[in-house]
């Protein structure tokens, strides 16, 4: 269960598909691990290129609890992630104005007749 796919708009489309798969149960524990360190399920999941690394490192522990709080939103509604083409390099100057940038949108709704449905929807772009 556990293939690495590079970090790639692709890569992240393979990898939610294969999450989907899983019954409700293993895909809520996924979730569940994904809000609570995004930046570390991130590394055991994916290939990641060494500037992808660095760059994840450095973001502040805040904002990884925000993108992975987010994402699993969206993981446990079976909803993919849309994750954006990552910059293939980058010069000094681009590398220092950089920003990720996460929109969330949702409609979530519960009752006791019908359960609990909807949509959450998740973009990531750099």
């Amino acid at each position: 269960m556990n293939t690495k796919y590079p970090l790639t708009p692709e890569g992240v489309e393979r990898k939610q598909k294969q999450l989907f798969e899983l019954p409700d149960k293993e895909l809520r524990e996924v979730a569940l691990e994904v809000s609570r360190d995004l930046r570390s399920w991130v590394f055991s999941n994916f290939e990641v290129t060494e500037e992808q690394r660095a760059y994840y490192e450095k973001m502040p522990v805040d904002y990884n609890l925000i993108m992975g709080w987010q994402s699993a939103s969206s993981i446990i509604n079976r909803d993919l992630v849309i994750f954006g083409d990552v910059p293939s390099s980058y010069t000094a100057e681009q590398k220092r104005k950089r920003k990720t940038k996460t929109e969330v949108s949702a409609e979530v709704n519960y009752s006791e007749s019908d359960g609990w449905g909807g949509n959450v929807g998740v973009t990531i772009s750099f």
